[in-house]
């Protein structure tokens, strides 16, 4: 088992300091860093927010630029996670369109469907289609690419 370090000692004078409340919003990590695109040769790779340095540099053709301020950072970081929303509501009505298209296809195949079920499972799967439709394109609109 490792020892616990000792605190260090305030000096005599040293005033002790209350510590900050902490606010309940939560702020979106940047830990994993963002993506970005090089605009010189369009390679991906990940930003990192550093305290030092003002520079950024692309890894593939070594093409600087100067780094983002922390607004544009915490914009850049809500634009990314909205858009990991609105893919994920792109993905389920495709999912459940193909699940249904294939129910259909099996279902024609095994020669027992009515017509009741025929036009039900044609209009789910048309309108599934729609949606994915509409849904993926909201998903290409709140897409967002940052370039240096």
């Amino acid at each position: 088992m490792a020892k616990r370090k000792k605190p260090a000692k305030r000096g005599a004078g040293a005033k002790k300091t209350p510590m900050a409340k902490k606010s309940k919003a939560k702020a979106p990590s940047t830990a994993g860093g963002i993506g970005v695109v090089c605009s010189e040769c369009y390679s991906d790779f990940l930003y990192v927010q550093k305290s030092s340095g003002n520079q950024l540099t692309c890894p593939a053709c070594g093409h600087t630029g100067v780094t983002p301020d922390v607004a544009e950072v915490q914009r850049m970081v809500m634009a990314k996670a909205t858009e990991s929303k609105a893919y994920l509501t792109a993905v389920v009505p495709g999912v459940l369109f193909v699940l249904v298209v294939l129910y259909y296809l099996l279902q024609l195949n095994g020669g027992s469907l009515s017509s009741g079920l025929n036009y039900g499972l044609l209009g789910a799967s048309v309108v599934l289609f729609l949606v994915t439709i509409i849904f993926a394109a909201r998903y290409e609109k709140s897409r967002c690419e940052v370039y240096f």
